[in-house]
């Protein structure tokens, strides 16, 4: 595995940083990029496994599992030749930490997903229980894909992953796919940017009683969906919904009783609510010409003020 140091300037709003793919500093960082290896004499400090020793993502994931240490990612980009499992089910009861230092994880020249987090070992029927799961710092995933370019969770909702904290999640995905996407998630506190070219940019799909903050955009596309499963007593503050079609769209039949605190949005359609009940929209803001829904038009939505 070859690693880059790079370097990210700050950005100026949260969306537009999110779009920023390969920056002229970084492709120049790449250029002159130097090959790692598990023989360095400083490999794997004490308390932790630096993934920039091994040869590949996965081989670094899996030594920090069997290791019960967390997975260090030294700022750089690493490059994918296949999609990452992060299958923490042997640390189910006491969780798996990845200390990110601003790392870029990239899958583009694959086709296929960047990340997928799961905790194998349940069913749809009899669902893995898994707790503690942690990503620290500032992580930079990009795809382009179908698929989701971060995916928490099986789709089929096989593995609840419980009390988990995402500090700062930054998602691309220049494919069809959504950026971001939450299967069966718990508890949980993240922040994320979500940003995609296609159909939605952050996707809760089965989230119950969590925290969610941050910005989403789906360029062709909903900024934020909630779909399927059983997604109810959120709290989604202060995010950021804009460059899209459709800002929120929710159609789960079970999605009730989340509330959104202080939601921006800037889409063409600002809300699209076809099932739910008892969502709550405190202190919305619409911008850049967009305009509220019409009171009463939206299923299971209540706005206040």
């Amino acid at each position: 595995m070859k690693t880059t140091l790079a370097r990210h300037s700050r950005p100026e709003t949260a969306i537009a940083a999110a779009k920023s793919w390969v920056p002229v500093a970084l492709l120049a960082a790449i250029l002159l990029g130097i090959t790692v290896s598990s023989t360095r004499a400083d490999c794997n400090p004490a308390g932790r496994i630096d993934a920039s020793c091994y040869a590949n993502l996965q081989d670094a994931t899996a030594a920090a599992i069997t290791a019960n240490e967390p997975l260090w990612l030294p700022a750089g980009t690493y490059r994918l030749e296949r999609e990452l499992v992060i299958d923490y089910a042997p640390l189910a009861d006491t969780g798996f930490r990845i200390i990110s230092d601003g790392a870029v994880i990239d899958a583009t020249a694959t086709g296929l997903r960047a990340m997928s987090i799961e905790c194998s070992g349940g069913t749809p029927d009899n669902p893995k229980g898994c707790f503690y799961f942690h990503i620290q710092g500032t992580l930079f995933v990009n795809a382009n894909t179908w698929q989701a370019a971060f995916r928490f969770g099986q789709n089929d909702y096989s593995d609840a992953h419980n009390s988990a904290k995402i500090d700062h999640l930054i998602a691309n995905n220049a494919g069809t796919g959504p950026a971001v996407r939450l299967n069966y998630v718990l508890n949980a506190d993240i922040f994320t940017v979500a940003v995609t070219a296609g159909s939605a940019g952050l996707v809760m799909d089965q989230v119950q009683f969590s925290k969610i903050s941050g910005a989403a955009s789906a360029t062709t596309g909903t900024a934020m969906l909630i779909q399927n499963g059983y997604t109810f007593s959120n709290t989604i503050s202060a995010i950021d919904l804009e460059v899209a079609q459709t800002c929120l769209a929710i159609t789960s039949p079970s999605a009730s009783h989340n509330t959104f605190v202080s939601p921006y949005f800037v889409c063409p359609t600002a809300i699209a609510a076809t099932s739910g009940a008892s969502n709550l929209l405190f202190n919305p803001l619409y911008g850049g010409g967009t305009s509220a829904p019409t009171p009463g038009s939206q299923i299971g939505i209540l706005t206040l003020p």
